[in-house]
């Protein structure tokens, strides 16, 4: 047997353990028996011994057969699909080789890495499940992730395939941490060579810019080999021009000069043609550029027409306004920052979308963009701004207190499941989003059907969301025959409800049979609105379409599964509008502020309000007549950010609009909420290569002299408008330094800050550009790390027609078991002997009667064998019991009787001595005391006819005379 110790250290201990032991025990003066003193010398080296290996962590090596492969296939941009599709044939028909004992588990990788099938002796991969990113290859990853799935007996094997062109991530790194697991890795190359390929590496310009100033746009190219191209340049979608260019062998910088007088966000791209180029999505580059001017505000409504007073209020005051719908709100971060504040009027949750909302939050916070949201029957609670980021950002939120009793809404949600890629959790996660978006105090139910049509849960009150969501998070909508009967439970829900709006939203792709025009009529009979979202729809809309449109609600027609969400906010927000209060009212100054400096304290009308809470940190300068706030501020990071919970046109504000001081009051917020940090003087610099973006940071005074020791932060926003801090550190006199992974394809936006006292002192904003994948950027297979991977991982490259994996370099494998456990409690097993050896005194005889009731207990012990009598009392009975044999005889005869013989004197020795043992103590010393018998007594028998037992008793009595 094979045995191996995971502390071994302990061993070392042994010898002089063991000596130890037995010069103790030598030295020992206990007074015991030569066998039981050898027995106990014994136990304790064993005991010891036991203890020494448990220690050591003893283990023993159980040997196993079988063989664990785990396939790693590339699904990046960079592999071809016919490749992909031929890795995963290979799969299959090396599986279906193997031996029964061996395991097949199957990974894919891109940007992440996924598992696709865990191993298992039947593998057979009919079509990749598993979806990853495949924008970048991550090796590192894979080998990560399988290294981890291994089963822990068996051998283990990682077959890569892959081109080996990894842009992320360090898998040389991750198989050397993989081998001393036992984990060994061969190679299956993918990929081909992609000739004549033209590429632009990179659109560079200033990001910060003045008014008037020439700069140069400056393009980085590579070709394979010389040749024409054809060169175009846009400005913020705009062509500038078309350009011949030649192209030489390598890289190339072209350059062209620009011009920029007017302030404003300016987007640039580059696009490059040559002929015989087969890879057309590594031909365009993008950069940005800000020119900075006059303060800049965006207004964005639903509404363009109804804003133009305000419009007209923000120009009087010298500000430069752009007011564009909903559809014309800047889709990145960089078009925003060539804005200094965002009014948002009337504007709903759902027409803005998750992401724009983020982007949002982090121009206030991150880039300090000031944020002025404005109410109406579209906006805050009513507009579905809970639980968004957008709330996050305002000074107001839209749960209310307990003591505000507003008049509740009721939503039924009909689902039905859709055939599209996981239609079901698509279902589950707009059902969710329409929950997380209602008040505590609102209804909520959802009707689908899964082999009858059924309530996920009842029509009820959705303060318990945690509980609602549980239950969501388990729908698995089935496909439903007919709407009618699913669309009759919702009716009946909402129409016992005392909700003061009611609201049903059917999610279906349109197969199911339409309600009856006399179901319709009685769900609208009963204030019911009706709206209808079709998903994949494979049929005509018609009936869809037609139910929305007599339900009085809308028709969504959606191909785009990310879009559900925001459109279940959109229609949550439907039931929202009881948080709308439309009475006259005066509003009520609270506190002092610098937006209502001047306004006295006489404020005109208003006819309606979204009702809200203030925020902890919240000022609230204005309040309505019932204590709900009107107009509330505070600084949210770097920025400011105003609500206004009434509107500001002519359906609630019309007396505001005559009012003389209203442009005083608009123009005072937006000036207020206008970004306030200053510009720092710094020299910057982003590249990004590999995955990985460096920003460089060059400090200089005005004297020309280095910046050193600054506290200098960097916030980097990902093009999904995710953030993250970095600190730079300095690596040279007035340089400093930062690096941030860049997964994503698009504009990364940071902002440089030097902190002094906690405070931000000055920042500046910068960009980079991610253009496209760098799977792109290699026309050819990394050969070269594929083989040193091989090596060192102790495989190698295979030829898929000839190397099958499951039978190179089989080895026998062994199962670690732990026994140290085992040895701890025989030690302590054996302690206890050793304790009861020395302490416990049994004779033989004792022994005997153990060892015989023992086995009188047990099933398997046989018959008992009767302990053996004193020899001598059998011998006396046995004579007495013949005497007595013949005197009865005898005296039936006539005959002399004749007289037992006298015992020997050892018979009475041993009979005395026996009985004195078996007598009591204080019985025997009283029989001793009492005096001789006289033997002329005449009581006394005679002679001759003594009995047995007097003789007996009288050898006893002598006896006992003779021991005293």
């Amino acid at each position: 047997m094979n045995f191996q110790f995971t502390n071994p250290v302990w061993l070392w201990l042994a010898l002089p353990a063991l000596a130890w032991t037995v010069w103790f025990f030598r030295k020992s003066d206990a007074q015991i028996s030569g066998w039981r003193r050898g027995a106990s010398l014994f136990i304790r080296l064993v005991v010891v011994l036991l203890v020494l290996l448990a220690l050591g962590g003893l283990q023993w090596l159980k040997p196993l057969e079988g063989m664990n492969v785990f396939f790693l296939l590339d699904r990046s941009d960079s592999v071809p699909t016919a490749q992909q599709e031929s890795s995963r044939e290979f799969v299959n028909q090396t599986a279906a080789t193997k031996d029964l004992r061996d395991k097949a588990g199957v990974v894919v990788f891109g940007t992440d890495a996924a598992v696709e099938f865990l191993p298992n002796p039947a593998v057979q991969v009919q079509k990749i499940q598993a979806v990853v990113p495949t924008e970048r290859t991550d090796i590192a990853a894979a080998i990560r992730l399988a290294t981890a799935a291994f089963p822990e007996n068996g051998q283990r094997r990682l077959v890569l395939a892959t081109d080996g062109n990894e842009n992320i991530g360090d898998a040389m790194s991750a198989l050397l941490a993989a081998r001393p697991l036992g984990v060994t890795l061969d190679v299956l190359p993918l990929g081909v060579s992609r000739a004549n390929d033209v590429a632009v590496q990179r659109l560079a310009m200033p990001s910060a810019l003045k008014k008037g100033q020439t700069f140069d746009v400056k393009i980085f190219a590579t070709a394979d080999r010389p040749g024409p191209a054809k060169l175009r340049l846009y400005r913020s979608d705009q062509l500038l021009g078309e350009q011949e260019v030649e192209l030489t062998a390598g890289k190339n910088l072209l350059s062209f000069p620009q011009t920029l007088n007017d302030p404003g966000f300016y987007n640039y791209e580059v696009q490059i043609e040559a002929p015989g180029d087969r890879i057309p999505q590594n031909n365009q580059a993008s950069g940005f550029a800000f020119v900075r001017g006059e303060p800049r505000t965006l207004i964005v409504t639903s509404d363009p027409q109804g804003e133009k007073a305000l419009d007209e209020a923000l120009r009087a005051s010298k500000l430069e306004t752009r007011v564009v719908p909903v559809s014309g709100f800047p889709a990145s971060l960089a078009e925003m920052q060539s804005f200094d504040s965002i009014f948002l009027c009337n504007v709903s949750a759902g027409d803005l979308g998750l992401d724009r909302m983020r982007l949002l939050e982090s121009a206030v916070r991150d880039f300090g963009v000031g944020l002025v949201a404005i109410g109406g029957d579209q906006a805050f609670a009513a507009g579905g701004y809970r639980n968004t980021p957008l709330e996050a950002a305002l000074p107001v939120d839209m749960e209310l207190n307990s003591k505000k009793v507003l008049p509740k809404g009721a939503l039924a949600l009909v689902v039905h499941a859709t055939e599209f890629p996981d239609g079901n959790q698509w279902a589950r996660e707009t059902a969710y989003a329409a929950l997380d978006a209602l008040g505590p105090l609102d209804e909520m139910g959802i009707v689908f059907w899964d082999g009858s049509d059924r309530w996920l849960f009842d029509l009820q009150p959705v303060g318990n969301k945690k509980e609602l969501g549980r239950q969501i998070m388990g729908m698995n909508p089935g496909d439903m025959p007919s709407f009618m009967n699913v669309m009759k439970m919702a009716h009946d829900g909402l129409k016992k409800s005392t909700a003061n709006i009611k609201h049903m939203v059917v999610f279906s792709d349109g197969d199911p049979a339409a309600p009856t025009q006399a179901q319709v009529d009685a769900i609208i009979a009963d204030r019911i609105t009706i709206s209808t979202v079709m998903i994949g729809g494979h049929v005509q809309p018609d009936a869809m379409m037609w139910m929305a449109d007599k339900g009085g609600g809308r028709f969504y027609d959606v191909r785009q599964p990310s879009d559900l969400p925001q459109i279940f906010v959109k229609e949550a927000a439907v039931i929202l509008k009881s948080a709308i209060f439309e009475e006259p009212f005066k509003p009520q100054v609270a506190a002092a502020s610098e937006l209502t400096r001047g306004m006295g304290g006489d404020f005109p009308t208003l006819y309606g309000y979204v009702c809200t809470s203030p925020k902890t940190r919240a000022e609230t300068p204005l309040l309505t007549e019932k204590g709900d706030p009107l107009l509330a501020h505070w600084q949210f990071g770097l920025g400011r950010s105003v609500a206004f919970t009434s509107d500001a046109k002519a359906k609630w504000a019309k007396d505001w609009i005559a009012w003389d001081r209203y442009r005083q009051f608009w123009s005072q917020i937006a000036q207020w909420s206008l970004r306030r940090v200053d510009n720092a003087d710094f020299t910057t610099d982003v590249t990004i290569d590999r995955g990985e973006a460096v920003v460089a940071v060059e400090a200089i005074d005005n004297d020309g002299n280095y910046r050193n020791f600054l506290n200098l932060q960097t916030t980097v926003v990902s093009p999904k408008g995710e953030k993250q801090l970095v600190r730079l550190e300095q690596t040279g006199p007035g340089r400093y330094e930062a690096r941030f992974p860049t997964k994503e394809i698009g504009a990364y936006m940071m902002n440089v800050a030097e902190l002094k006292d906690g405070k931000v002192r000055a920042s500046q904003a910068l960009g980079a550009s991610v253009n496209y994948s760098p799977e792109f950027a290699s026309t050819e297979p990394n050969l070269n790390l594929l083989r040193r991977l091989a090596e060192a991982g102790g495989g190698k490259i295979l030829d898929p027609s000839v190397d099958n994996p499951f039978k190179l370099g089989r080895t026998k494998t062994f199962q670690p078991e732990d026994w140290w456990e085992q040895c701890l409690k025989l030690a302590i097993l054996l302690f206890v002997l050793d304790v009861a050896i020395r302490r416990i005194l049994l004779d033989r005889e004792e022994l005997k009667r153990g060892w015989v009731k023992i086995r009188s207990k047990l099933p398997f012990g046989g018959p008992v064998r009767q302990p053996v009598g004193d020899p001598a009392m059998d011998a006396l009975r046995q004579r007495r019991d013949a005497v007595r044999a013949r005197n009865q005889a005898k005296a039936t005869e006539g005959s002399p009787v004749i007289s037992m013989p006298k015992p020997s004197a050892d018979d009475f020795t041993r009979l005395t001595t026996r009985v004195s043992s078996d007598k009591p103590a204080d019985t025997a010393a009283s029989s001793t005391d009492q005096p001789a018998a006289n033997p002329t007594d005449p009581k006394k028998p005679a002679p001759g006819s003594e009995s047995t037992t007097s003789r007996l008793l009288d050898a006893k009595r002598r006896a006992n005379r003779d021991k005293k």
